[in-house]
């Protein structure tokens, strides 16, 4: 039977600790369980590709396979490691407990993550190197403490978040950087924020998230970030409105109504069609609006996008000849 997945496990209490990944895909989905223990723990530098498993201090270590069978070291050895540039997503279990120092460290090319609210223990530094991250998916237990304040920390690039609670969200954190100016009169580095992608990823108490601490920053993302990264935030809280005020809720509509033609035309370049959808039934787009996306959606050759287009201009055009005709 051929192998396409296979963990290096070490038995660590009840647990069981991932000492190395091998894989022919470079998504790497780290299991529930290892035979009949969970996956509780991450080795640290797991999947970097600056440092390699030793086996001389893990002398029970075994290689499983995905199925559950236990490998030999020769059928194993057979499969990629899956390391640094290789791995361009991970999705780890709700059983994870633990991740180790440096786990993902210069992983250049990740950029998608799918994780649990309570694995609680990171080690430092695990996301060092990752600045291709852009889609984090959070399995949120809103009883509970959360990771999410310490992983939005660690990433500070603009990242879409799937906020994955009793209900669903869908939140744009902006990236955030600081730069060290030297203050030579007084001897001093100050240190100065640019973006407000921090004031976002401070919307908690303690490391429960806010919703609408979150939505009250919206004043400062449209002064500070630009139009294609505001539309996307404004859309994502409207069509998941978990948490959601009535207040905030004609906010974000008032700013997607002025800037409709841009919000669609962004839906058409990402072939983002649930959000072209959305935006073509709860917006009204004038015949000029639509020129404007259709001809977008021709350039890029986005064909199922010109075809929702052109339906929703003849509709309106079949609902102005009746309007007028006596």
């Amino acid at each position: 039977m051929a192998v396409n997945t296979a963990y290096l496990c070490e038995e660590e209490g009840q647990g069981i600790t991932i000492l190395e990944y091998r894989s022919l895909d470079s998504l790497a989905a780290v299991p529930e369980q290892a035979g009949s223990r969970p996956v509780t723990a991450l080795a640290p530098y797991l999947f970097s590709a600056h440092e390699n498993y030793n086996d001389m201090g893990h002398p029970g270590a075994f290689w499983i396979s995905e199925s559950g069978r236990r490998l030999s070291w020769e059928e194993a050895g057979e499969l990629p490691a899956v390391k640094g540039d290789v791995l361009k997503e991970l999705r780890l279990p709700s059983s994870l407990k633990q991740v180790g120092a440096y786990g993902l460290y210069n992983c250049s090319r990740l950029r998608k993550v799918e994780l649990f609210s309570t694995t609680l223990d990171w080690g430092a530094g695990v996301f060092t190197g990752c600045q291709s991250v852009t889609d984090l998916t959070v399995h949120v237990d809103e009883s509970q403490k959360s990771c999410l304040k310490e992983i939005l920390a660690e990433l500070r690039q603009t990242l879409t978040v799937t906020y994955d609670g009793e209900e669903k969200a869908l939140l744009i954190f902006p990236e955030f950087f600081e730069e060290a100016v030297e203050n030579t009169p007084a001897r001093i580095l100050v240190t100065n924020t640019h973006g407000c992608g921090q004031r976002y990823r401070n919307a908690f108490v303690q490391t429960r998230f806010q919703f609408q601490e979150y939505d009250s920053l919206f004043p400062h993302v449209q002064v500070q970030e630009p139009e294609e990264l505001v539309t996307e935030l404004a859309l994502g809280r409207i069509m998941h409105p978990y948490h959601l005020s009535e207040e905030y809720k004609r906010r974000y509509m008032e700013y997607l109504k002025e800037h409709r033609t841009a919000a669609a035309c962004q839906a058409v370049r990402r072939e983002n069609m649930d959000h072209l959808t959305w935006l073509t039934e709860h917006v009204l787009y004038e015949k000029e609006d639509l020129k404007i996306v259709i001809e977008t959606a021709n350039r890029r050759g986005n064909m199922p996008a010109v075809s929702l287009l052109m339906n929703r201009a003849g509709r309106q055009g079949a609902v102005k000849r009746r309007r007028f005709a006596l």
